[in-house]
């Protein structure tokens, strides 16, 4: 092989190399952007994982996983706080952000903890929603966590504001009609799993059992740091850590 056309091979391999970089490359806004990180983290989308960092970006569709020992923080768009604890896996399904208090956010926990200081939203069409394998906790502004065990048990804690945990999509507020008219009341009616919803408020938790069947919400107290470090870090983060 001549010298210019060992050259112009080397050139055309360089060009597809660079081609395919920019192809696997992200695309679209960020949803949000890594604040803090204390152990390993890794996001995943397109068919590549690669190691997260301070600062680096996460957007929708990823798949985020934490390490164990490891403390996760992300601030999305607009302004919320969204935490993995130790050895969770949380996928970010929906982040959009419009007009200010206009957004869409829903990620699907699952294994491991969340803990979502959520922004409050003013105006607009706001949805902000961690799923499990069988709860939705869906919220406007407030402070939440959420807890899924590896047997598909839910705990669902409020730590400010009021979050309604149900077992499917978050009903929206009903509108009331210009001319209401009057309707029979119906009666009475079985509830089925898909349909229970529950209205949790500050310091109140809700469990959800792996067969998908929640009980009344409780009340609980903050636990000692020695006891709950998670809880007692996601406080301290909360009243320090806004960006």
């Amino acid at each position: 092989m001549t010298t210019s056309a060992r050259t112009m091979l080397l050139a055309a391999i360089a060009a597809a190399a660079l081609t395919g970089t920019a192809a696997a490359e992200p695309s679209g806004p960020a949803a949000g952007k890594v604040t803090f990180l204390a152990g390993e983290a890794t996001r995943a989308a397109a068919g590549r994982t690669e190691a997260l960092a301070v600062g680096s970006a996460v957007r929708e569709g990823d798949v985020v996983e934490t390490r164990r020992r490891t403390r996760l923080e992300i601030a999305l768009a607009d302004g919320s706080l969204f935490r993995l604890g130790p050895g969770s896996r949380a996928t970010l399904e929906t982040a959009a952000f419009g007009s200010p208090g206009d957004r869409k956010v829903s990620a699907r926990l699952a294994l491991g903890a969340v803990w979502a200081n959520v922004a409050r939203a003013v105006g607009g069409e706001s949805r902000f929603e961690v799923r499990t394998a069988n709860a939705v906790a869906g919220v406007r502004g407030t402070t939440f966590r959420v807890d899924a065990a590896r047997d598909a048990s839910v705990v669902v804690k409020v730590y400010g504001g009021a979050v309604a945990v149900s077992a499917g999509p978050v009903p929206r507020p009903a509108q009331t009609p210009a001319s209401p008219e009057r309707r029979q009341v119906e009666g009475p009616a079985e509830v089925s799993r898909e349909q229970w919803e529950r209205i949790v408020t500050s310091m109140m938790q809700v469990r959800v059992s792996a067969a998908g069947v929640p009980a009344e919400p409780e009340a609980f107290a903050l636990a000692d740091a020695g006891k709950d470090e998670w809880e007692a870090w996601n406080r301290q983060r909360d009243a320090t850590a806004r960006p």
